[in-house]
């Protein structure tokens, strides 16, 4: 389908922009099939949900909200059109059912321990899910998973964990968050300024079309100049015809890109406020941030745990924000959009190398100068952003279906990806602490986000995100098959172990390894 083909597309809107075409074009091959964010919804009984205590007044709330929340963000209101296609296109919807994007899933057990265990499952479950009827349906839905008692929840408080499942194509990290707010703002009683949403027996009907976002290359002013391109296209070329002796030694990343499966593993690893504010504090007496220590607590423990050959290199990949650098009239603290480039570090040989030399009294100063060094390096890449970034090659690229399949059964480039989604705001994310757990209104405790398998990205995935003064939530997760579950096993232990030690201590105990 070309230009001229999808502007003739019935209730088309836009195309939907050559950055989002790397999204949809995942999707299509399902290689990119959907992220989540999770967030741990709490509310007092003496609620004024409906008047009642029973499931249907809470059902009832959450369904008024959600149709407030989609009513607000109009990239929740559209499908999608011919993602195999050259020229893939957002339509309006004249309507949304919403009991076709929203789930119901109750946990009937008493174990703590047992309920995350169902949730992640839950969560995997829905990684590995394509999205269907995008001509019909938004390319998003949310899970609502519901604890009947479990013994480490305050009595006198309804729980709910509630997932909200989006297509790359109409959302990132930040968008998530965002999405999370105004749920939380919809259930504790808020409107925004449009009209209140047409919803009848869970129909929410449409009838004006959705004013879309520009695409991320017109919000974002994505300049290339001549140099940075020929740098580029010379790169490419040295990488493919350069002999071996001179190239530089490859970064562990597993086994070769593959899809002969698409299923998501889930590893979760909780820390604590109190922890959180301590490694903060840290990171900024020793010039970082709580990123670039992430990497370099992962570099830690894959040092330990794989062997030199071949794992005498890794590339450390972070995602990075380009609201900051959208143009004034894109409303970067309210909109749901997709707006992320990346950048990759390497640790190279030398580094590892001296690494694991480390006596034990020193290696946890080779963390932080790891996290330092990466940090310098990530500062460098922002401050030069958007000017010569590689979202603005991706116009240059025709045929995307053939781009993603002839990686097939060469190396990824990235050995971990750590994309950190910031920390929804204490005064946003409530409480349910003193008056307020009397007030009848609701608050979110805790988020979890997480991405599904990518096969043409890196090895595996470290997702970050918090609640300012209450938790940050590490998530793992990999392509089935690709990573031995004992390796990511003992990534998760050794993250869990150390952040604890530094909560207690302000060490990492790594010399106790």
């Amino acid at each position: 389908m070309d230009v001229a083909a999808a502007q003739d597309i019935p209730g088309t809107i836009r195309p939907v922009g050559s950055s989002a075409k790397f999204n949809t074009s995942r999707h299509h091959l399902g290689l990119c099939r959907c992220v989540v964010l999770t967030g741990h919804y709490a509310v007092s009984h003496q609620s004024t949900l409906a008047g009642a205590k029973d499931g249907s007044s809470v059902r009832d709330a959450v369904v008024k909200a959600l149709a407030t929340v989609v009513s607000q963000h109009p990239m929740l209101r559209v499908g999608i059109v011919g993602e195999g296609s050259a020229e893939p296109v957002y339509i309006h919807l004249l309507s949304i059912d919403l009991r076709q994007v929203m789930q119901w899933k109750e946990f009937n057990g008493q174990d703590g321990d047992d309920y995350t265990a169902f949730l992640l499952h839950s969560v995997q479950a829905q990684h590995d899910q394509v999205w269907e009827h995008l001509d019909a349906r938004p390319a998003w839905k949310i899970i609502v998973h519901q604890p009947s008692s479990v013994p480490s929840q305050a009595p006198g408080i309804v729980h709910l964990d509630i997932s909200f499942a989006f297509h790359h194509a109409i959302g990132d990290a930040e968008s998530a968050v965002i999405f999370h707010r105004d749920l939380l703002r919809a259930l504790n009683g808020a409107r925004p300024p449009q009209a209140a949403p047409a919803l009848n027996d869970h129909i929410l009907a449409l009838k004006s079309q959705a004013h879309l976002p520009r695409p991320l290359e017109a919000i974002v002013p994505l300049n290339i100049s001549w140099l940075y391109l020929c740098a580029f296209i010379l790169l490419r070329v040295w990488s493919k015809l350069a002999p071996s002796r001179l190239k530089s030694k490859d970064p562990w990343t597993s086994k070769n890109v593959s899809i002969k499966t698409f299923k998501t593993n889930l590893r979760l690893v909780h820390v604590p406020y109190r922890t959180i504010a301590s490694l903060i504090t840290t990171c900024r007496e020793k010039g970082t941030t709580l990123t670039p220590l992430l990497h370099g607590l992962i570099l830690a423990s894959l040092s330990n745990r794989l062997r030199a050959i071949p794992a005498n290199a890794f590339c450390a990949n972070t995602p990075i924000s380009l609201r900051r650098f959208a143009a004034p009239d894109f409303n970067r603290q309210d909109t749901i959009h997709c707006l992320v480039t990346a950048h990759s570090f390497l640790f190279n040989t030398e580094f590892v190398s001296e690494f694991r030399k480390a006596s034990k009294n020193n290696s946890e100063s080779m963390v932080w100068r790891a996290a330092v060094d990466l940090g310098k390096n990530l500062r460098s890449k922002v401050a030069r952003l958007p000017r010569n970034d590689q979202m603005g090659l991706l116009g240059w690229v025709s045929d995307w279906e053939t781009f993603w399949l002839q990686q097939i059964g060469k190396p990824r480039k990235d050995s971990w990806s750590c994309s950190n989604a910031g920390s929804l705001g204490a005064s946003d994310a409530g409480s349910l602490e003193g008056d307020r757990a009397h007030s009848g209104r609701w608050g979110i405790e805790r988020l979890i986000f997480s991405q599904g398998a990518l096969p043409m990205g890196s090895t595996f995935n470290v997702n970050v995100v918090g609640v300012q003064g209450k938790s940050l939530s590490i998530t793992l997760s990999w392509q089935d098959t690709i990573l031995d579950s004992s390796l990511m096993d003992g990534l998760a232990e050794d993250l869990q172990t150390w952040l604890d030690q530094f909560g207690k201590s302000g060490s990492f105990g790594l010399s106790a390894q």
